[in-house]
């Protein structure tokens, strides 16, 4: 019996180099879509962890400055009166400032109050341990964020103590839009004028119209520390512009703004 054999047939070798190539495009789209996955991720959790870090300066900034000039709790002290009038923490070695610091433009924010509630309010004794009423921030070229913890003096962001409060993952540094890490913004208020005003029944309800636009007006109040001076009222906020980075990866950068109303405004009463 004559037996038939079939003829096998397989892939040619362009056959099976094109099928291999097919098969390693796909291999390498799917290694693209994970490997965009997982770096996506990452980056996500860097800006995350970059966004807390400056959230929680920022929380720090907010809530001290926010008790510059505080003088006390229990304004209805005698010893305290003479304190609320003429605030020593609104004196020039101890009033809000911002300098200039290490090669930086007003990357310096220095400021005094009554920390410990003291009763009458000290702005500073002569031991070094008691002097805890200065406080402020400032950054440094290396983009590290201080907090100063004690001073003798706001004329300078040299003096003091300081601490720092980045984390070592962080650096902060100077906004692309040349915005100033630190900007004081004062309204002013003619507490003299308006004053004057209110006792005239005509203009009772007309406290600050075009007639005081001129100096002394309820919108300017001139002073050079000589009688007769004005009293004066200072409505005060302090702008922050925080931009950071991390060092392992300069292209995870994030910027926060924080706007702080000074509590205690400041008043420089009348020299008649």
């Amino acid at each position: 019996m004559l037996k038939t054999h079939k003829q096998q047939k397989g892939v040619t070798l362009i056959e099976l180099m094109i099928g291999l190539l097919i098969g390693m495009i796909v291999v390498a789209g799917g290694i693209s879509v994970f490997t965009t996955s997982i770096k996506g991720q990452t980056d996500n959790q860097q800006l995350s962890r970059l966004n807390q870090d400056m959230r929680a300066m920022m929380d720090i900034m907010v809530r001290d400055i926010r008790r510059a000039g505080f003088v006390t709790s229990d304004p209805g002290a005698p010893a305290n009166f003479a304190l609320i009038k003429n605030n020593p923490f609104f004196a020039a070695t101890t009033d809000i400032d911002i300098h200039d610091y290490d090669g930086g433009t007003d990357n310096c924010i220095v400021y005094s109050y009554n920390a410990n509630d003291s009763n009458p309010a000290v702005v500073a004794l002569p031991s070094p341990a008691t002097q805890g009423q200065r406080f402020g921030f400032r950054l440094n070229s290396a983009g590290i964020l201080s907090m100063r913890s004690s001073g003798n003096t706001n004329i300078n962001c040299t003096d003091g103590s300081w601490e720092t409060i980045t984390e070592p993952e962080v650096q902060i540094i100077p906004n692309p839009n040349t915005e100033p890490l630190f900007e004081l913004i004062e309204t002013e208020l003619n507490v003299s004028v308006m004053s004057a005003r209110l006792s005239d029944a005509d203009l009772t309800n007309d406290l600050c119209n075009s007639a005081d636009t001129g100096a002394g007006g309820c919108g300017e109040c001139i002073r050079d520390g000589t009688a007769p001076d004005p009293a004066c009222l200072y409505v005060r906020n302090v702008k922050i512009t925080l931009t950071g980075r991390l060092r392992d990866d300069p292209n995870v950068t994030q910027t926060i703004t924080g706007q702080v109303r000074v509590r205690n405004d400041k008043f420089l009463p009348a020299l008649p």
